[in-house]
């Protein structure tokens, strides 16, 4: 695509159309002449030459499911390397848990059960079903857009083999180089690699925060003392058996108490400090999945069907019944 035309439908990159920023680059709400919505990724600091571009763009193009935002054309024009999406029309979802509607009312619990669930479906088929398989490596509730229906569609999915390789000294980990604040795995701060179970991690932070309603590096309702953040409060309240104090005294008393608890053991388990604890993605959708069974979410399912399996996945899956049995 166009830069000229890129500009044009951005208003020349106006602040007034920034959706969301982070580390690979600022989103922008784009608007064609005629009237067509698209959302416009201008990257920062990516140094790879434009056929190395092209090249990534041709297989980031190709990977295509229900729960990631589709990848609609590029543009390479000199130093600027601009990225062109289907328009997401309800925002992000940390946007809609942590900034009260007009109405003054937070989200119900089916709706992020919901989108619980599709996203990580998504990132389930990016580990074990895509082909080359991707690890995110930048999870957060600001990377999960919304769309007209509410549907979960993931965002900068392969983004991260776009950027500069990252400086390993302590620094870029401080300054969230591998992800933002508050979602990072502890153990990228000595590892400095990049992990499938980091990226569950990083999801685990994302279940807290649709149980909790809390954001993922500032918690409202602990004590004024208390200065971690949201995984920290929860290691805290599970230590003193007090865990029913986490869940969002907005979906409290609702009907839907069991399932709140149910998710937030999942999410427990994605934040446990011991990498390998952690379920694998596969096993957090099975399991969020059998959660929310009632609500009829979940179509057949296109990802990772018997035939797809490999053996460990089998393994899992038997594991994640269990879990869910046990509970």
């Amino acid at each position: 695509m166009r830069l000229s035309d890129l500009m044009k439908a951005t208003s020349n990159f106006s602040k007034n159309n920034i959706i969301g920023s982070g580390r690979t680059g600022t989103m922008y709400k784009a608007v064609l002449e005629d009237g067509t919505s698209l959302m416009v990724k201008r990257l920062q600091d990516t140094q790879h030459s434009e056929k190395e571009f092209a090249s990534e763009m041709a297989t980031l193009g190709n990977v295509k499911h229900r729960n990631l935002v589709p990848l609609l054309g590029f543009c390479m024009a000199k130093r600027e390397r601009l990225l062109v999406y289907k328009y997401m029309s309800n925002g992000t979802l940390h946007d809609k848990l942590h900034f009260v509607g007009d109405d003054g009312t937070s989200m119900e619990w089916p709706m992020r059960l919901k989108i619980g669930i599709g996203a990580a479906k998504g990132f389930a088929w990016l580990h074990h079903s895509c082909n080359p398989r991707i690890i995110h490596r930048n999870i957060s509730s600001k990377c999960i857009l919304l769309d007209a229906d509410f549907e979960p569609k993931i965002s900068d999915f392969g983004l991260a083999r776009l950027m500069n390789p990252i400086d390993t000294h302590l620094s870029t980990f401080v300054n969230g180089e591998f992800g933002d604040l508050g979602y990072v795995a502890p153990e990228y701060a000595r590892t400095l690699v990049a992990t499938p179970k980091g990226d569950v991690y990083s999801f685990g932070v994302v279940l807290l925060e649709l149980v909790t309603g809390e954001r993922s590096t500032y918690v409202s309702k602990a004590p004024e003392s208390f200065k971690g953040n949201l995984v920290e409060w929860i290691t805290e309240l599970s230590s003193n058996s007090k865990l029913q104090d986490a869940i969002d005294k907005s979906l409290a008393n609702k009907g839907y108490d069991g399932e709140l608890f149910q998710v937030l053991k999942v999410a427990c388990n994605c934040v446990q400090l011991a990498h390998k604890e952690r379920p694998s993605m596969f096993e957090v959708y099975q399991l969020l999945r059998a959660i929310g069974e009632r609500y009829h979410f979940t179509t057949d399912d296109e990802i990772l069907m018997a035939s797809d399996l490999n053996t460990t996945d089998h393994i899992e899956l038997i594991v994640a019944r269990e879990v869910k049995e046990n509970y």
